[in-house]
């Protein structure tokens, strides 16, 4: 199932349809989640219409980046998922970069390193 607005279709996965659990799928599994509807974001603009989606419905919505958090508050409402938001762009001059929302560490440090740049790390690269 998709939902379109104005920018792009968004993956929707309900529960018993294909590729639900995998969209949940995470490094948290001492916990079940169950949202009713799971969005799979793959820009900001993704993410702006979800929020209006639940807003609109008064549903409670919750965000998973790389499935480490708890998005407790998508209980029975709505999840995003922004692990498909993976995008790292260095500026060397600045000395900055800009980091979407589902960007893990090691992808951070691989775009980093070619300037000799590396951010603040407090866990594994893999997180």
């Amino acid at each position: 199932m998709t939902f379109v607005h104005d920018t792009a279709d968004l993956t929707v996965r309900r529960p018993g349809d294909p590729g639900y659990q995998e969209e949940l799928a995470g490094f948290q599994t001492g916990f079940g989640r169950r949202p009713a509807v799971v969005f799979a974001a793959r820009s900001a603009a993704d993410v702006i219409a979800v929020v209006r989606y639940a807003a609109e419905r008064n549903l409670p919505i919750g965000v998973q980046a790389t499935g480490h958090g708890l998005p407790g508050a998508s209980e029975g409402g709505v999840l995003v998922t922004t692990k498909r938001m993976d995008r790292v762009t260095v500026d060397a001059e600045a000395r900055t970069a800009r980091v979407q929302a589902g960007v893990r560490r090691g992808q951070v440090v691989a775009a980093a390193e070619p300037y000799g740049l590396a951010p603040r790390m407090g866990a594994p690269p893999t997180l």
